[in-house]
Parts: structure tokens; C-alpha cells; sequence
């Protein structure tokens, strides 16, 4: 991350409220009780408390310091930690699901969204799921003219006002950096952004390819 992205994300974005929907059904239907669930990239623990409070043994970990302050603030029974960036300090296979939620928006750079995405798919246990909730390529002007003035040759890359980087998404883009991964859902949300305007979402569930272990194999956070 960037000395400027990691600055906003200390500052100005660190007091944002974010507001993409999360498909707890679907994560319900497939995690059992107790389940070790994942929140890479969890901000304030705006799932994780979700999670926490439906009986999952839940971590969140996130790269912003000021985020995971704001968190323990807030609800300081959370496991939330702050790490910096990947690797993070967890075996493989330790989770039965990871949670990317408006985590690959926020890192422009390709080369650390595919860090971010052989994480997610390491430390999830073969036969877990991995849920990614994120934007596509907007049709928008407000989006498109923004798309248009940005200096990234990357199509998708945009500046808000108060200096926060994003970036929505080629969905055989977002396939392409899951190869470990089958999907097994999708669909597009109407949504409002963390500044208050509509958008698309996107909700993707994917299954960790490979036999799950036997019970008693698996590793523990």
C-alpha cells in the first residue's frame, strides 16, 4: 500500500461508515455453528460484529490502525487486529470461510490485489468458502467521467474529492484472481456507497477447491 493510500485510510476514511450489503443467508446456509470465519479487511468490525454475535468464532484483520482503534472502540469484545499487510499470522487452511467485503475497491494496485486474493485463498480450508462482495465497472456518468479524468492507466481507477483511491472492476478480472476458487453464486445488488450515492455491488461466493481435511486436522486461529 502506498504512503498516500495508507494515509486516507488513517485519516478522512477512517471515519467513514460503510454500507455494503452482506449476504448473511447464504454464509448462514453454509457455515455450521461455531464455524472460524475470516473478516480480511474488516475496518471497524462492521460484520464481524454480525458474525460474532450469530455464534461464529470470527477474526477481522485490517491495515488501517485507525480503523481496528475504532473498532475495539466501539465493541471492544471483537478479535480485531491490525496487520499491516500480507502474509498474515495464520496457518493455512485456518478458516472455514474468508470475508473480502469492499476490501479489493480500495487497493488500486493489481499486483496487491492478487497478495490480497492467494491469502484469502490460503488461509480458507480446502471445501470452504470464500465470500467476496465488491463493485463492477459502472455505467454511471458520475463514474465514468471519473474514470475518465483518472491519471491510472488502469480503466476503473477514480479519486473522490477528499483524496481516497478505488477501483471497480472487470468481473473476468475479479474471476481471474480466484484460481483456487469455484463460484457457486453471484448476483448484483442496488446499493448506496460510503459517500451516499447509488451503485452496483456485486456478491460472489466461492468454493475453496480441494477435499476438505477430516475433522481434527484442521488448524486453529
Amino acid at each position: 500500500m502506498s504512503a498516500e493510500h495508507r494515509e486516507y485510510w488513517e485519516g478522512p476514511g477512517a471515519a467513514k461508515d460503510f454500507t455494503h450489503p452482506v449476504p448473511y443467508r447464504l454464509l448462514r446456509e453454509r457455515l455450521r455453528p461455531g464455524a472460524r470465519v475470516l473478516d480480511l479487511g474488516c475496518g471497524y468490525g462492521r460484520v464481524l460484529r454480525e458474525l460474532a454475535d450469530a455464534g461464529y468464532r470470527a477474526v477481522g484483520t485490517d491495515p488501517s490502525a485507525a480503523l481496528i482503534a475504532r473498532g475495539r472502540r466501539e465493541r471492544p469484545d471483537l478479535d480485531l487486529r491490525h496487520v499491516p499487510e500480507p502474509p498474515l499470522p495464520f496457518p493455512a487452511s485456518s478458516f472455514d470461510a474468508v470475508l473480502l467485503v469492499s476490501v479489493l475497491a480500495v487497493v488500486p494496485d493489481g499486483a496487491e490485489q492478487r497478495r490480497i486474493a492467494a491469502e484469502a485463498e490460503r488461509l480458507c480450508v480446502p471445501g470452504g468458502t470464500v465470500l467476496l462482495c465488491d463493485f463492477p465497472l459502472q455505467d454511471h456518468p458520475r463514474h465514468t467521467e471519473r474514470y475518465a479524468a483518472s491519471a491510472s492507466p488502469v480503466h476503473g481507477v477514480f479519486t473522490t474529492p477528499d483524496g481516497g483511491v478505488f477501483r471497480h472492476h472487470d468481473p473476468a478480472h475479479l474471476a481471474a484472481l480466484f484460481p483456487g476458487c469455484t463460484r457457486v453464486h453471484a448476483e448484483e445488488v442496488e446499493m448506496t456507497s460510503m459517500n451516499g450515492h447509488p451503485i452496483r455491488g456485486l456478491q460472489w461466493l466461492l468454493r475453496r477447491n480441494g477435499r476438505p481435511p477430516s475433522a481434527g486436522r484442521r488448524g486453529a486461529p
